[in-house]
């Protein structure tokens, strides 16, 4: 490997009978060596960005199987023996903008990948064996296809983005049984592609609507399109669109306005993309999009209002105008993430209740949850609470069994140079430490990899289980969590807040293990005095058996139960009582 190297002659003098590898991307060389050289043992060569005139001689590596001369500008010509390298896999020659003509490369049977795009100059391909896989020939000079390609039996993967002399595909292109991924855009002299049938991934880039018309033909099977970027795309209704379509990209297109989304339709969309548009609004008609997942809205700046949504994945960073969002609910399906990043303007409620519904979500299925948004305080549901970065958790007894799912944790990062709602265009990086003490008195603690924050917001994420289920059943019930920061750039960030909360799944008869609001019971109002009014255990018993009707006979984890506002828990479940602090002295 020899990045940059600044000889121009060739590597004459160099010893290269043992090379299996040469590397020398953005090198001076004009020519690697003179005739042939015995090079058995060399598989691959990138010489990428580098001043290379001419192509050498590869007659003597008959083992080589990557050549990758992207972005040499001044290359002129392939030498003819690169038609003998039966084991190539890759021909990558990208940006080599002075290639006229490329040698017949059908004997190239392992041949996987051609890359071509960015030959200006190229004017005709040159014969492939029928294994290609993937054939990227942007920004050529074609003007048809030539008949060879109706061979490509193998193929999946074709760019023709910004052949603008393409005027036509071969007829037979129906043999094309394998090709899955189609881009283009600025083919405006081609009038039709043909039938693909087994198209299933479609990206039109920076194109009007009208020139892409003919695809239509192409619909039936396609599970992905791409209209990113399409400056001058209108959408006025999804009729266009299969039923079994499931990601539509429509970021930085020319969209200001959503169609309605009619029941039925588009039933298998997974992913909306429809970040950096001008819309306004969505349309509440969303929610009948009943598989979709993932919706994109980062940097739409003029989104004012989102309808109710029931989603696993929300990404609105950047969304400064958005000030509605009546509810989110979460799928139970994977991992949960939402990103809120700078939309100072939403109001703060809605977030304690998008926290809860995500705990409640990620207790019954086998996921994880990210979640960014504009605040100061820790949300209610978080057991465990503390000014700063370090938090010190007395779990309670008991509290290892077959249900935990692990902890959640929080925190508040503020930068107090900075009124609360300005736009925050840095991020930090935050780890943790837990550290849990061990039943036979030494400590063990393990840092976690760390994840972006941001100012004057709250992040969220959970579950956090730092060691097998096995090994935390070797701990006592105290645990601690120190986080901290590692700025980026210039912010002067620090944790202001931090939470923790136990998290527990579902249990075998259907009953969740989260604590929530309605779990908290309070007493306090109940006795004047709790030493006067329980007198013993008969008193305990009428009142732990109140406890569990309330719970309709299910098992139930009553976080907390005030009497008469001293520090005093009881925690209740069909099987087992343990109550913290119990006033009672008989």
């Amino acid at each position: 490997m020899w990045h940059g190297c600044p000889i121009k002659s060739p590597l004459s003098s160099f010893y290269l009978e043992n090379l299996v590898k040469l590397d020398m991307r953005y090198s001076k060389v004009e020519q690697l060596w003179n005739g042939c050289q015995p090079l058995v043992k060399l598989k691959e060569v990138d010489l990428s960005f580098s001043s290379l005139i001419s192509c050498p001689d590869f007659s003597g590596s008959p083992n080589l199987k990557s050549l990758i001369l992207q972005d040499c500008k001044y290359l002129r010509e392939i030498s003819p023996s690169i038609q003998y390298l039966i084991k190539l896999r890759c021909l990558h020659l990208e940006g080599c903008c002075s290639l006229k003509s490329i040698p017949d490369c059908s004997g190239l049977n392992s041949l996987k990948l051609l890359f071509l795009s960015s030959c200006s100059n190229l004017e005709m391909l040159p014969k492939m064996p029928c294994n290609i896989e993937e054939l990227w020939l942007a920004g050529t000079a074609l003007e048809e296809l030539p008949l060879s390609t109706e061979n490509l039996s193998r193929l999946q993967t074709l760019s023709l983005t910004g052949c603008k002399r393409l005027k036509s595909f071969p007829s037979s292109i129906y043999k094309w049984k394998s090709l899955k991924t189609l881009y283009i855009s600025h083919c405006s002299k081609l009038q039709d592609i043909g039938a693909l049938e087994s198209l299933k991934k479609l990206h039109v880039m920076e194109d009007p609507l009208e020139s892409i018309i003919y695809l239509k033909n192409l619909v039936k099977n396609l599970v992905f399109i791409s209209f990113r970027g399409c400056k001058e795309f209108t959408l006025s209704g999804f009729e266009f669109f299969p039923d079994n379509l499931k990601y539509l990209i429509l970021s930085n297109s020319g969209i200001t306005e959503l169609p309605e989304f009619p029941e039925g339709c588009l039933s298998s969309l997974i992913v909306l993309d429809l970040s950096g548009t001008s819309l306004e609004s969505i349309p509440a008609s969303i929610i009948n999009l009943s598989n979709l997942y993932y919706l994109y809205i980062t940097n739409c700046k003029r989104l004012k209002c989102l309808p109710k949504l029931q989603l696993g994945d929300i990404r609105a960073y950047g969304c400064t105008s958005l000030e509605v969002l009546p509810s989110l609910s979460f799928r139970q399906r994977n991992d949960i993430f939402a990103d809120f990043v700078n939309c100072f303007k939403l109001d703060q409620n809605i977030f304690e209740d998008i926290v809860q519904d995500a705990l409640q979500n990620t207790s019954q299925v086998d996921g994880r949850a990210h979640l960014w948004y504009p605040g100061s305080e820790i949300p209610k549901c978080f057991d465990f609470q503390n000014v700063g970065s370090f938090i010190n958790v007395e779990l309670p007894p008991n509290w290892f069994n077959n249900n935990i799912l692990g902890f959640a944790i929080c925190a508040v990062v503020l930068d107090h140079r900075i009124d609360f709602e300005a736009k925050c265009s840095n991020h930090s990086l935050m780890s943790w430490k837990v550290n849990f003490k061990s039943k036979d008195g030494h400590d063990r603690c393990v840092w976690n990899k760390p994840i972006s924050v941001y100012s004057n917001h709250v992040v969220v994420k959970f579950p956090i289980l730092p060691f097998s289920l096995q090994d935390l059943s070797c701990y006592e019930n105290e645990v601690s969590f120190e986080f901290c920061l590692k700025p980026l750039g210039s912010n002067s960030y620090k944790i202001e807040k931090c939470g923790v909360h136990l998290m527990f799944g579902e249990e075998v008869d259907g009953s969740s293990w989260v604590c929530e609001d309605e779990d908290v019971l309070s007493l306090a109002n109940v006795h004047d005095n709790c030493e006067e009014k329980i007198e013993g255990d008969t008193q305990l018993i009428k009142m732990v058996k109140a406890l569990c009707v309330l719970s309709l006979g299910l098992q139930v984890y009553l976080k907390e139960v005030f009497l008469l506002d001293s520090v005093g828990y009881l925690s209740v479940n069909c099987l087992d009582l343990a109550w913290w602090t119990c006033p009672l002295r008989s």
